[in-house]
């Protein structure tokens, strides 16, 4: 008789999280932020595009090298958008992106291009979000817990580029 309560009770609070349409797989969102990258103006030769990245860093990385920033980011203390973008970019174009990131406050989010084959050094920042030509200081976001933030948009133009936040070793 308790086994056949304990099942009763199982099945019916399993029926009571669904609605018509059943269990809802997509309920919890991985939190992050997305948005496009718009490229306009001329591309440079494909050969000095190695790798293109979101970055989102949860400080504003002022008076940091490249390299203190690529260490950061192989320990995991920054997090870098999981794959490269550097095979979508055509001039004049949009492109969409996601990025999922642990719930804080990200102070400085930026596409960041890798020009050449030196990894630790030959980084270059190409778009800040929150940037504009009056508005310099990037836009912070916050990002909680199950949420997805949209609208992080960047406009890249490879020869207008963006003040750069790195000192030089």
């Amino acid at each position: 008789m308790v086994q056949k309560f304990s099942l009763l009770l199982i099945v019916s609070l399993l029926l009571s999280g669904c609605d018509e349409e059943g269990l809802n797989p997509n309920e919890f969102q991985e939190p992050g932020f997305s948005g496009t990258i718009t490229f306009v103006g001329s591309i440079p030769p494909r050969d000095s595009i190695d790798d293109l990245r979101v970055v989102a860093v949860p400080y504003y990385p002022v008076d940091t090298t490249v390299a203190d920033l690529i260490d950061k980011i192989l320990n995991k203390q920054i997090i870098p958008f999981s794959g490269s973008l550097s095979d979508q970019v055509e001039p004049n174009t949009t492109i969409r992106y996601e990025m999922f990131v642990k719930p804080q406050t990200y102070y400085y989010i930026a596409v960041a291009q890798l020009y050449g084959a030196n990894i630790f050094q030959d980084w270059r920042v190409v778009s800040i979000y929150g940037h504009t030509p009056t508005h310099n200081d990037p836009l912070p976001i916050t990002i909680i817990d199950g949420e997805l933030k949209e609208n992080i948009n960047f406009t890249v133009d490879f020869y207008n580029l963006p003040p750069q936040p790195f000192k030089v070793p």
